[in-house]
Protein backbone atom coordinates (compact mmCIF):
# COMPACT_ATOMS: atom_id res chain seq x y z
CA UNK A 1 0.00 0.00 0.00
CA UNK A 2 1.45 3.35 -1.03
CA UNK A 3 2.38 5.78 1.73
CA UNK A 4 -0.43 8.17 2.55
CA UNK A 5 -3.15 6.05 0.93
CA UNK A 6 -6.25 5.20 2.95
CA UNK A 7 -7.50 1.72 3.83
CA UNK A 8 -11.27 1.20 3.99
CA UNK A 9 -13.06 -1.88 5.31
CA UNK A 10 -15.69 -3.20 2.91
CA UNK A 11 -19.25 -2.37 3.88
CA UNK A 12 -21.26 -5.16 5.49
CA UNK A 13 -24.39 -6.17 3.56
CA UNK A 14 -27.63 -4.95 5.05
CA UNK A 15 -30.71 -7.13 5.32
CA UNK A 16 -32.36 -5.50 2.32
CA UNK A 17 -29.70 -6.09 -0.30
CA UNK A 18 -26.49 -8.00 -0.92
CA UNK A 19 -23.89 -7.00 -3.45
CA UNK A 20 -22.84 -9.54 -6.08
CA UNK A 21 -20.78 -9.54 -9.29
CA UNK A 22 -22.83 -8.20 -12.19
CA UNK A 23 -22.22 -11.28 -14.31
CA UNK A 24 -24.22 -13.39 -11.81
CA UNK A 25 -27.46 -11.66 -12.77
CA UNK A 26 -30.08 -10.07 -10.47
CA UNK A 27 -29.40 -10.24 -6.76
CA UNK A 28 -31.97 -11.87 -4.47
CA UNK A 29 -32.72 -9.54 -1.53
CA UNK A 30 -31.75 -10.98 1.83
CA UNK A 31 -34.72 -10.84 4.16
CA UNK A 32 -33.00 -12.11 7.30
CA UNK A 33 -29.41 -12.60 8.40
CA UNK A 34 -29.67 -15.39 10.94
CA UNK A 35 -27.58 -17.17 13.55
CA UNK A 36 -28.47 -20.64 14.82
CA UNK A 37 -27.75 -21.31 18.50
CA UNK A 38 -27.84 -24.84 19.90
CA UNK A 39 -25.75 -26.78 22.40
CA UNK A 40 -26.01 -29.83 20.10
CA UNK A 41 -23.55 -29.63 17.20
CA UNK A 42 -25.46 -32.03 14.95
CA UNK A 43 -28.63 -29.98 15.42
CA UNK A 44 -27.13 -26.58 14.66
CA UNK A 45 -25.05 -27.78 11.71
CA UNK A 46 -27.97 -29.75 10.30
CA UNK A 47 -30.28 -26.75 10.48
CA UNK A 48 -27.65 -24.50 8.93
CA UNK A 49 -27.28 -26.92 6.00
CA UNK A 50 -31.06 -27.12 5.57
CA UNK A 51 -31.63 -23.36 5.64
CA UNK A 52 -28.72 -22.24 3.48
CA UNK A 53 -29.85 -21.43 -0.02
CA UNK A 54 -33.45 -20.70 0.96
CA UNK A 55 -34.93 -17.52 -0.49
CA UNK A 56 -34.54 -14.56 1.82
CA UNK A 57 -32.22 -16.34 4.29
CA UNK A 58 -28.54 -15.70 4.95
CA UNK A 59 -27.11 -18.08 7.57
CA UNK A 60 -24.23 -16.27 9.26
CA UNK A 61 -23.16 -18.89 11.80
CA UNK A 62 -24.24 -21.96 13.74
CA UNK A 63 -22.84 -21.98 17.25
CA UNK A 64 -23.31 -22.87 20.89
CA UNK A 65 -23.97 -20.16 23.46
CA UNK A 66 -20.59 -19.90 25.16
CA UNK A 67 -18.68 -16.69 25.90
CA UNK A 68 -16.89 -16.70 22.55
CA UNK A 69 -20.13 -17.23 20.65
CA UNK A 70 -21.85 -14.39 22.49
CA UNK A 71 -19.07 -12.04 21.38
CA UNK A 72 -19.50 -13.20 17.78
CA UNK A 73 -23.25 -12.61 17.93
CA UNK A 74 -22.65 -9.10 19.22
CA UNK A 75 -20.24 -8.42 16.35
CA UNK A 76 -22.49 -9.95 13.66
CA UNK A 77 -25.63 -8.01 14.63
CA UNK A 78 -28.01 -10.63 13.17
CA UNK A 79 -31.63 -9.94 12.30
CA UNK A 80 -32.81 -13.25 13.79
CA UNK A 81 -31.34 -15.73 16.27
CA UNK A 82 -32.80 -19.24 16.18
CA UNK A 83 -32.50 -20.65 19.70
CA UNK A 84 -32.67 -24.31 20.71
CA UNK A 85 -34.69 -24.33 23.94
CA UNK A 86 -34.53 -28.10 24.32
CA UNK A 87 -31.76 -27.69 26.90
CA UNK A 88 -31.95 -23.99 27.79
CA UNK A 89 -33.95 -21.65 30.01
CA UNK A 90 -36.06 -19.23 27.94
CA UNK A 91 -35.78 -16.26 30.31
CA UNK A 92 -32.02 -16.52 30.95
CA UNK A 93 -31.23 -17.15 27.29
CA UNK A 94 -33.37 -14.25 26.06
CA UNK A 95 -31.84 -11.89 28.62
CA UNK A 96 -28.32 -12.89 27.52
CA UNK A 97 -29.06 -12.43 23.82
CA UNK A 98 -30.92 -9.16 24.37
CA UNK A 99 -27.86 -7.77 26.13
CA UNK A 100 -25.63 -8.28 23.06
CA UNK A 101 -28.11 -8.14 20.16
CA UNK A 102 -31.05 -5.97 21.27
CA UNK A 103 -32.37 -5.51 17.72
CA UNK A 104 -32.41 -9.21 16.85
CA UNK A 105 -35.68 -11.15 16.80
CA UNK A 106 -35.55 -14.41 18.76
CA UNK A 107 -37.21 -17.57 17.47
CA UNK A 108 -37.36 -20.65 19.69
CA UNK A 109 -37.26 -24.21 18.40
CA UNK A 110 -37.36 -27.67 20.03
CA UNK A 111 -40.10 -26.30 22.28
CA UNK A 112 -42.82 -28.36 23.95
CA UNK A 113 -46.04 -26.80 22.66
CA UNK A 114 -47.86 -26.40 25.93
CA UNK A 115 -49.43 -23.17 27.15
CA UNK A 116 -47.00 -22.49 29.99
CA UNK A 117 -43.86 -23.00 27.87
CA UNK A 118 -45.12 -20.86 24.98
CA UNK A 119 -46.21 -18.08 27.36
CA UNK A 120 -42.80 -18.22 29.07
CA UNK A 121 -41.12 -17.70 25.71
CA UNK A 122 -43.35 -14.76 24.88
CA UNK A 123 -42.76 -13.19 28.30
CA UNK A 124 -39.00 -13.67 27.91
CA UNK A 125 -38.99 -11.71 24.65
CA UNK A 126 -39.16 -14.35 21.91
CA UNK A 127 -40.94 -13.21 18.75
CA UNK A 128 -41.84 -16.67 17.53
CA UNK A 129 -41.48 -20.39 18.11
CA UNK A 130 -41.90 -23.78 16.49
CA UNK A 131 -42.69 -26.93 18.47
CA UNK A 132 -40.34 -29.87 18.94
CA UNK A 133 -41.78 -32.02 16.13
CA UNK A 134 -41.66 -29.29 13.46
CA UNK A 135 -39.81 -29.48 10.15
CA UNK A 136 -37.18 -27.13 8.75
CA UNK A 137 -39.88 -25.82 6.40
CA UNK A 138 -41.85 -24.64 9.44
CA UNK A 139 -38.71 -23.09 10.94
CA UNK A 140 -38.10 -21.23 7.69
CA UNK A 141 -41.70 -19.99 7.70
CA UNK A 142 -41.32 -18.84 11.32
CA UNK A 143 -38.29 -16.73 10.35
CA UNK A 144 -40.17 -15.13 7.45
CA UNK A 145 -43.17 -14.48 9.67
CA UNK A 146 -41.29 -12.77 12.50
CA UNK A 147 -39.53 -10.52 10.00
CA UNK A 148 -43.00 -9.51 8.78
CA UNK A 149 -44.31 -9.01 12.31
CA UNK A 150 -46.41 -12.18 12.33
CA UNK A 151 -46.51 -15.28 14.52
CA UNK A 152 -48.31 -18.49 13.66
CA UNK A 153 -49.29 -20.95 16.36
CA UNK A 154 -51.54 -23.93 17.02
CA UNK A 155 -55.26 -23.21 17.56
CA UNK A 156 -55.13 -24.30 21.20
CA UNK A 157 -52.27 -21.87 21.88
CA UNK A 158 -54.17 -19.03 20.16
CA UNK A 159 -57.23 -19.86 22.27
CA UNK A 160 -55.18 -19.88 25.47
CA UNK A 161 -53.65 -16.51 24.55
CA UNK A 162 -57.10 -14.98 24.06
CA UNK A 163 -58.26 -16.34 27.41
CA UNK A 164 -55.18 -14.90 29.11
CA UNK A 165 -55.75 -11.56 27.39
CA UNK A 166 -59.37 -11.55 28.55
CA UNK A 167 -58.21 -12.18 32.12
CA UNK A 168 -55.76 -9.28 31.93
CA UNK A 169 -58.34 -6.89 30.51
CA UNK A 170 -61.24 -7.71 32.78
CA UNK A 171 -62.33 -5.12 35.35
CA UNK A 172 -60.50 -5.37 38.65
CA UNK A 173 -62.39 -5.06 41.93
CA UNK A 174 -61.63 -1.52 43.23
CA UNK A 175 -61.36 -2.99 46.75
CA UNK A 176 -58.41 -5.06 45.59
CA UNK A 177 -56.58 -2.27 43.79
CA UNK A 178 -53.05 -1.43 44.78
CA UNK A 179 -52.40 1.67 46.86
CA UNK A 180 -50.75 4.54 45.07
CA UNK A 181 -47.34 3.31 43.92
CA UNK A 182 -45.00 5.44 41.86
CA UNK A 183 -44.22 4.34 38.31
CA UNK A 184 -40.74 3.28 39.46
CA UNK A 185 -42.17 1.24 42.35
CA UNK A 186 -44.57 -0.51 39.99
CA UNK A 187 -41.70 -1.23 37.62
CA UNK A 188 -39.60 -2.73 40.41
CA UNK A 189 -42.51 -4.79 41.73
CA UNK A 190 -43.14 -6.17 38.23
CA UNK A 191 -39.50 -7.22 37.92
CA UNK A 192 -39.66 -8.81 41.37
CA UNK A 193 -42.69 -10.76 40.19
CA UNK A 194 -40.66 -11.97 37.19
CA UNK A 195 -38.08 -13.41 39.61
CA UNK A 196 -35.40 -10.72 39.38
CA UNK A 197 -33.13 -10.27 42.40
CA UNK A 198 -32.38 -6.77 43.72
CA UNK A 199 -29.01 -6.90 41.95
CA UNK A 200 -30.64 -7.89 38.65
CA UNK A 201 -33.29 -5.18 39.01
CA UNK A 202 -30.56 -2.60 39.64
CA UNK A 203 -28.66 -3.71 36.55
CA UNK A 204 -31.79 -3.78 34.39
CA UNK A 205 -32.91 -0.29 35.46
CA UNK A 206 -29.37 1.17 35.66
CA UNK A 207 -29.76 2.19 39.29
CA UNK A 208 -27.91 1.18 42.47
CA UNK A 209 -28.81 -1.79 44.66
CA UNK A 210 -29.32 0.62 47.55
CA UNK A 211 -31.92 2.52 45.52
CA UNK A 212 -33.72 -0.73 44.69
CA UNK A 213 -33.78 -1.65 48.39
CA UNK A 214 -35.21 1.75 49.31
CA UNK A 215 -37.96 1.40 46.70
CA UNK A 216 -38.73 -2.13 47.86
CA UNK A 217 -38.96 -0.93 51.48
CA UNK A 218 -41.48 1.73 50.40
CA UNK A 219 -43.46 -0.86 48.43
CA UNK A 220 -43.70 -3.17 51.45
CA UNK A 221 -44.85 -0.31 53.65
CA UNK A 222 -47.52 0.85 51.18
CA UNK A 223 -48.82 -2.69 50.72
CA UNK A 224 -48.64 -3.33 54.48
CA UNK A 225 -46.67 -6.55 54.07
CA UNK A 226 -43.27 -7.66 55.38
CA UNK A 227 -41.83 -9.78 52.55
CA UNK A 228 -41.42 -9.25 48.81
CA UNK A 229 -43.20 -12.55 48.15
CA UNK A 230 -46.29 -11.14 49.84
CA UNK A 231 -46.00 -7.98 47.74
CA UNK A 232 -45.85 -10.05 44.55
CA UNK A 233 -48.90 -12.07 45.69
CA UNK A 234 -50.77 -8.82 46.32
CA UNK A 235 -49.90 -7.61 42.83
CA UNK A 236 -51.25 -10.81 41.26
CA UNK A 237 -54.44 -10.60 43.33
CA UNK A 238 -55.02 -7.06 42.16
CA UNK A 239 -54.62 -8.17 38.54
CA UNK A 240 -57.16 -10.91 39.04
CA UNK A 241 -54.73 -13.84 38.88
Amino acid sequence: MAEGSEFHLPKSPCWSEVAAPSHLGPVTPVLARIIIASSVRLVREGLAASLRGRDGIAVLEALTLNAQAIARIAAAKPDVVLVDLGHANATATARLLRSVAPEAKLVAFALDEIDADVFACAAAGFSGYIPRESSTDELYRAVVDVMDGRMHCAPHIAGAMFRRLADLLRTVDPQASLPLLTSREREILALAEAGYSNKEIARDLAISCATVKNHMHNILQKLQVTRRGQAVARLRTCRGG
